[in-house]
């Protein structure tokens, strides 16, 4: 089975609707059990949550255009990216507790599978 690393290295495109595709196409969702690759329900609830939470502090839809919906984890936090940056939102949704990571979304993904991402919203994995 292919890993994230693998897949960072296999492609010049960072784009994350190409990610997405070669997550779909490789069958890679069953790669960890903590992230729930992006499927249209779990993007349009996380958009959802947006407007039904809506208040200062909190994202808004207009500030995530150019993100694009990547996955969901199991404790409700989310990964959005563009081309060279990845956003993780706490499930609180607050922009203070958000944090961007200035590297693809290939490079995210193989840092999370090798343990060496700094975040205090995602999970190491085991």
């Amino acid at each position: 089975m292919e890993t994230f690393k693998q897949l960072a290295l296999m492609t010049t495109n960072t784009s994350p609707t190409h990610f997405l595709n070669l997550i779909k196409e490789k069958n890679l969702q069953e790669m960890t059990d903590y992230f729930i690759f992006n499927n249209e329900k779990n993007s349009q609830q996380f958009y959802q949550t947006l407007e039904f939470l809506a208040d200062d502090g909190i994202w808004t839809k207009e500030e995530l255009t150019g993100y694009t919906f990547v996955a969901q984890t199991i404790d409700n936090d989310y990964v959005l990216a563009t081309d060279d940056k990845t956003l993780v939102v706490p499930y609180s949704c607050y922009q203070s507790d958000s944090e961007t990571f200035d590297v693809s979304v290939f490079t995210f993904f193989s840092l999370v599978e090798d343990n060496e991402l700094h975040s205090k919203i995602i999970a190491k994995i085991d």
